[in-house]
């Protein structure tokens, strides 16, 4: 490495689709790590970054200040660049009356001609994206014209994907750096991904190697940050393509770089095999994620976070929602130690926990669809005799004739079901009857399945709690809790303390999800009530606004940034729910960079940890190696 100094250890890259500029700082970190711990004078700098959003387009010159120096020759280019176009116009970089960068670049077809054919070239001469190295972009997921299988590059006219590849075709990086959606292969019935292959490696003569979506049943996978031991869960696509030979031009750093052959074990991080952890290197990483995210959740917010914390507070009726499911969790775990077992904590469901099937009184007929056998209606309350029936039997059996559903009939608002039902009572029922069991012709067997797993835990309940006390516990899930969507749990948790509190909570429309406390959920764009609930860990901070009995409260921004890697006073849109919108949208740090560390140095975070800090980096050459994780290495 000291072959290559100063500005010849440059890679130049162009950050496009940039978000928050999750690649930047990727790189970046991953640059700072190698220099760190082992000399390295390898630098990533971006020459040019484009984004579509304005308030990003803001943030990112705030993150990255010395993003300024790259565009300072640009101050004039609104009068050149001969766009005539407005809204092309408005994605030049925007400055302030003493040249400092406002804005990076906005919808990235500004950096090509009118024609879409080729790179828009100022009066100076020069084309208005600069010359680089290394292209990254988290693109969107776009189809193509179906034309395509005849007309190749151009068929893809009007996409990004388009840009970028005529980008790629006009300045020929050396290197390519791609995320997406982790459905992205299968897109379009894997038409877009064949398509953008295709592109790359034969029109544009790029070696490529890819994840791959778990249904392919490739080995490798998709990534996420969860399998590398980030508190984070977040599957995605990654493409990483090079040149297959160097150019006159390339620098002596990127032809050392291109002699080695682009190979998946070599460049991703293989902690996984087969696109599956193994049992040692799963408890190693959920410990290592479970510290980390504690770390976080437990900071001392700063004095200017205090209204975010405020504004991050539980609801009402949702800690009324997640106290119920608690409180049956709690008859669960009494459970347990009163037998000295783990029974219960070791056999919840790993299917969804629908409500209303842990009555016997609710059931329906499940054989077809529902809402076929409400054309004969005396048929209907004969068959809900005999499901009431059956369940009674099982209670008693399994309860040792403790139990009989018929001393324990709903009250409250739904006392009558306790009667034979006729007439307009069995159209009340029905219309009681959940969203998901019917109106439709389609009955898929998996939510046969669902129900069948349900009513089968409801005998269990019914045989081993307090008949009284679940009663009066369904009773007021209808009567009190109300929303449809509360009245369902998600545990996916099995093995876990029935402490409904001490995980992370999510309301989703499917129910409430309880995950262990290791890895958040995708934050994808949601509304601020499906932002992830963490516990409440640092017992100095503020419950300014909490609900009675709330023992957490939602991740604020500066968590989740830290949950993708960045900085936690990172520059955000002000908005919390388009803030949110934006961890949704960003590329993890952690995983960019671990990619990174893997491709051009050939260490990731596991690897370095039992490196001497003072060690030399080997010499390109040296480096063919990929990381491997270590289950008897410390985790970080």
């Amino acid at each position: 490495m000291n072959a290559v100094r100063g500005a010849e250890a440059d890679i130049r890259f162009v950050d496009l689709c940039a978000g928050l500029g999750g690649f930047h700082q990727g790189l970046s970190t991953a640059a700072q790590t190698a220099a760190k711990r082992f000399g390295s004078e390898v630098r990533f700098k971006c020459v040019a970054a484009a984004e579509l959003e304005s308030d990003l387009r803001h943030a990112y010159v705030s993150n990255f200040r010395e993003i300024g120096e790259q565009y300072s020759d640009l101050d004039s280019v609104g009068s050149e660049a001969g766009l005539v176009q407005e809204d092309l116009r408005a994605a030049l970089p925007k400055f302030d009356k003493t040249g400092a960068l406002l804005q990076i670049h906005g919808d990235m077809t500004c950096f090509l001609n009118d024609a879409g054919t080729g790179l828009r070239i100022r009066s100076s001469g020069k084309p208005l994206l600069p010359a680089h190295d290394l292209l990254c972009a988290g693109f969107p997921c776009q189809p193509f014209s179906k034309s395509g299988a005849q007309l190749g590059f151009e068929d893809t006219r009007g996409t990004v994907f388009h840009v970028i590849a005529t980008i790629l075709r006009e300045h020929r990086p050396a290197f390519i750096f791609l995320e997406n959606v982790g459905n992205f292969p299968k897109h379009d019935g894997g038409n877009t991904w064949e398509r953008v292959k295709k592109i790359l490696e034969d029109e544009l003569d790029y070696q490529l190697i890819s994840t791959n979506h778990v249904a392919q049943g490739a080995a490798g996978g998709l990534l996420s940050p969860h399998h590398l031991g980030y508190p984070h869960h977040r599957e995605r696509f990654f493409i990483v393509g090079q040149r297959k030979s160097a150019r006159p031009n390339d620098s002596a750093l990127v032809k050392k770089l291109l002699e080695r052959k682009l190979e998946h074990s070599r460049v991703f991080p293989s902690v996984r095999s087969n696109g599956k952890l193994s049992s040692t290197a799963s408890r190693l990483l959920d410990q290592k994620a479970k510290r980390s995210l504690i770390e976080i959740i437990s900071r001392k917010k700063t004095p200017g976070e205090t209204a975010a914390v405020i504004a991050s507070q539980v609801s009402s009726d949702r800690v009324r929602c997640i106290d119920h499911w608690g409180s049956l969790l709690c008859k669960l775990n009494d459970l347990d130690v009163q037998s000295r077992s783990t029974y219960w904590r070791d056999s919840m469901p790993s299917f969804p926990i629908w409500g209303y099937e842990l009555d016997p009184w609710h059931w329906y007929p499940i054989d077809k669809n529902p809402s076929l056998h409400t054309v004969d209606l005396g048929a209907l309350s004969t068959l809900r005799q005999s499901e009431l029936l059956r369940a009674r039997a099982e209670v008693l059996n399994l309860s040792g004739k403790k139990v009989d559903l018929n001393s324990h009939p709903p009250k409250g608002e739904r006392w009558w079901l306790s009667k034979k039902l006729t007439g307009s009572r069995l159209d009340d029922w029905i219309e009681t009857w959940p969203g998901y069991a019917g109106k439709r012709e389609e009955w898929p067997r998996w939510k046969q399945r669902f129900i069948v797993q349900n009513r089968d835990l409801a005998i269990r309940l019914w045989s081993n709690l307090d008949p009284v006390w679940l009663r009066e516990w369904l009773d007021k899930l209808y009567d009190e809790i109300g929303v449809a969507s509360f009245q369902k749990l998600e545990w996916n948790c099995k093995g876990e303390e029935l402490d409904i509190w001490a995980h992370i909570l999510q309301f989703r429309p499917s129910g409430l999800r309880v995950k262990r406390l290791a890895h958040v959920p995708a934050l994808v764009a949601m509304t601020t009530t499906q932002i992830p609930i963490v516990p409440r860990m640092n017992i100095e901070e503020s419950m300014q606004g909490s609900s009675c009995g709330a023992r957490g409260r939602h991740l604020v921004a500066s968590e989740a940034l830290e949950l993708q890697g960045f900085p936690s006073n990172w520059t955000l849109p002000a908005n919390r729910e388009r803030a949110f919108t934006c961890f949704g949208n960003a590329v993890h740090v952690g995983v960019v960079r671990d990619i990174t560390l893997n491709w051009f140095f050939g260490f990731s975070e596991s690897d370095l940890d039992a490196a001497s800090p003072k060690a030399s980096l080997p010499s390109l050459g040296q480096l063919e190696a990929p990381f491997e994780f270590n289950s008897d290495a410390r985790v970080a």
